[in-house]
């Protein structure tokens, strides 16, 4: 089954009504107001919003994207959408659904902080997370959306 995160809109009427996906001036101003913030709680699904636009979606084995809400302790929830995972810049992106689960647990239960927000030779979103300001995950974002929050969802 593919999961739309709860979401009855299609990826076309949210990216006109409530998603960003170019990293505009303003964009990158907003994002970067976050940075230091560490991460308070983490959600993410077993399918993204990018599958739509695949002709098949990938196996657990094969994913290389995957969405995520992600709370952060200055009230910021980033809700990221068609995102890759990279340990460091060069490297090639986590590849498998459990690699990618284990290394945002991992991000998360160690202190990570949004380090930097960059962006990608191809022009994409890049939000680089550190543990005490050592590179610990690169985020390469498709689309997202920048709220903020009131509670923190329930277990």
């Amino acid at each position: 089954m593919v999961s739309t995160n709860g979401l009855d809109n299609s990826i076309e009427e949210l990216a006109e009504d409530v998603l960003q996906m170019e990293l505009t001036e303003e964009a990158f101003e907003e994002l970067a107001a976050s940075e230091g913030a560490m991460i308070v709680e983490l959600a993410y699904w077993s399918a993204s919003l990018a599958d739509e636009l695949e002709e098949t979606t990938p196996t657990p084995e094969e994913r290389q994207v995957i969405d995520l809400d992600m709370y952060l302790d200055d009230n910021t929830l980033l809700e990221l959408y068609g995102v890759s995972l990279f340990r460091a810049e060069s490297a090639d992106p986590i590849t498998g659904l459990e690699a990618l689960e284990a290394a945002l647990v991992d991000l998360a239960g160690s202190g990570g902080a949004l380090y930097e927000v960059a962006e990608t030779d191809e022009g994409d979103l890049a939000l680089v997370f550190a543990v005490e300001e050592e590179l610990r995950l690169i985020l390469v974002v498709g689309a997202w959306s920048v709220s903020d929050w009131d509670e923190l969802p329930e277990e």
